[in-house]
């Protein structure tokens, strides 16, 4: 069949063969490329904001512990050390993270109120319990837990940014995925129609030969 078509038709068919090659190519790149994409985020979401919620609610869980037992009164010296030392190894973890800009500063807020809080509490367990120096206890817990909160409201935002960004992948994957089959059918549509329909040569009716000739 392809040995009756003219070498015009011949490179046609070839382009076309070529175009349909780098569309297959291209396409497949993009493809790789918004996998890769979205394998990333998901990743992202879990070791970067799961895992980091998670330490989160272990630190505020102990903050609270701790907030329970001053407002009673109640001080134990070696469980204040089990304690702070899992909160040195969470904000250890934490730090670990890939962080935003925002998280980065929050957390070294953090950190600093943390180490204020451990020198207050390491003076209040030399000295009995006063009412103000309970009060400045508590409140520098306070301020820790809402230190968490900020780094937990962050979790949820960068979340919803990730999923989001996986989501535009997914649908620029699924319209690419289209538009290549639409390209392949009209491809195909075309060499059918240079195989089964050649162009035919226009041949030059009687009377034009015989004004050529005069």
């Amino acid at each position: 069949m392809f040995t009756k078509l003219t070498v015009l038709q011949r490179i046609s068919v070839g382009l076309i063969l070529a175009i349909a090659f780098l569309l297959v190519l291209g396409s497949n790149r993009l493809d790789k490329r918004h996998f890769s994409t979205i394998q990333n985020t998901v990743n992202s979401v879990y070791k970067d904001r799961v895992v980091v919620q998670n330490l989160i609610y272990e630190a505020s869980t102990i903050f609270h512990k701790k907030e329970l037992r001053y407002s009673l009164d109640k001080t134990n010296p070696s469980v204040h050390g089990i304690e702070n030392e899992q909160l040195e190894s969470i904000l250890a973890q934490f730090r670990k993270t890939e962080l935003t800009s925002k998280e980065y500063n929050l957390l070294l807020e953090l950190t600093a109120s943390f180490e204020e809080f451990l020198s207050l509490e390491k003076d209040l367990s030399n000295t009995a319990i006063t009412e103000p120096k309970k009060i400045a206890v508590l409140a520098a817990i306070n301020v820790m837990e809402q230190q968490l909160h900020g780094l937990a409201k962050i979790q949820l935002e960068e979340s919803e940014q990730l999923t989001e960004l996986s989501n535009k992948s997914l649908d620029m994957n699924v319209l690419m995925s289209r538009l290549e089959l639409g390209f392949m059918i009209v491809i195909g549509i075309a060499m059918m129609a240079l195989i089964f329909y050649p162009v035919k040569k226009m041949v030059p009716s009687t009377e034009d030969q015989v004004s050529k000739r005069t």
